[in-house]
């Protein structure tokens, strides 16, 4: 195992150094935590929803007081919750049932890395509608099921994904691997969802770039990078491996 740990860390290090710098800091992660800060600092911005909030937030302390929010964590594993020292307060719930907040009470509800694990995405974001107050935003963020790695994940068995996983990717433990559905997350679908439940879609990104996954080799990384690049080229988002969006419940923001 301690020459299995060498030879990925050092593949690692290497095709990440191959990567032109643009590429890591444009991907849907990086525009995630560029885009969620100035949203949660619009003055009408008070009480933030964190969906799947897990056990830390994603954001340093800093920028919650900065903004003077009130950060409401919902997770379907409260014990996921315990010891998450941003959360002014913690919900186990599974919001494809419901999100147990007062209607009208959310400004911001955001999602990272997370609606690739819901059952139901069409139930999700109705109850976040419901959740929101007129000219509330949904931020969200997370894998399209044509990306690679998602189609090679439906593909193997879970005990062999698994191994896979926390071999080659340093780190995952308790992070990925966790149970995902890919309900209707295609961009095409997700936006039919969104405005059927009544959201107007303010912004959408995809995100091309997902060669992360394979970079423990970097032949296969090279390979998945240049996959990677052509998908970019073509421009065309219902291929592409992620997706970001911003979605405005209708009414007054400032």
């Amino acid at each position: 195992m301690g020459m299995l740990r060498k030879f990925v860390t050092a593949n690692r290090k290497l095709s990440f150094a191959l990567t032109p710098k643009h590429v890591l800091q444009g991907n849907v992660f990086a525009q995630y935590e560029r885009l969620c800060p100035l949203l949660m600092s619009f003055p009408d911005v008070k009480t933030v929803i964190d969906v799947g909030a897990g056990k830390s937030w994603h954001f340093p302390q800093w920028c919650k007081e900065a903004y003077a929010v009130r950060l409401v964590g919902l997770d379907i594993d409260g014990a996921e919750m315990v010891g998450n020292a941003s959360l002014d307060e913690a919900i186990e719930c599974d919001v494809t049932q419901s999100i147990p907040v007062e209607p009208n009470s959310a400004d911001l509800v955001t999602a990272y890395s997370g609606v690739e694990h819901f059952s139901d995405n069409h139930a999700f974001l109705k109850h976040a509608y419901q959740a929101l107050r007129p000219g509330g935003a949904l931020i969200a963020q997370f894998p399209n099921d044509l990306a690679p790695f998602a189609i090679i994940n439906r593909l193997l068995p879970e005990k062999l994904k698994m191994r896979l996983l926390h071999a080659l990717v340093p780190g995952s433990e308790g992070v990925l691997g966790f149970n995902i559905h890919y309900d209707r997350i295609r961009p095409s679908r997700f936006k039919t969802i969104a405005k059927d439940v009544g959201f107007e879609v303010e912004y959408y990104y995809p995100g091309y770039y997902s060669s992360g996954y394979f970079a423990a080799f970097t032949p296969i990384y090279m390979l998945s990078y240049l996959y990677d690049m052509l998908r970019y080229a073509l421009g065309i988002s219902e291929i592409s491996s992620y997706s970001l969006f911003i979605l405005r419940k209708p009414g007054p923001h400032v």
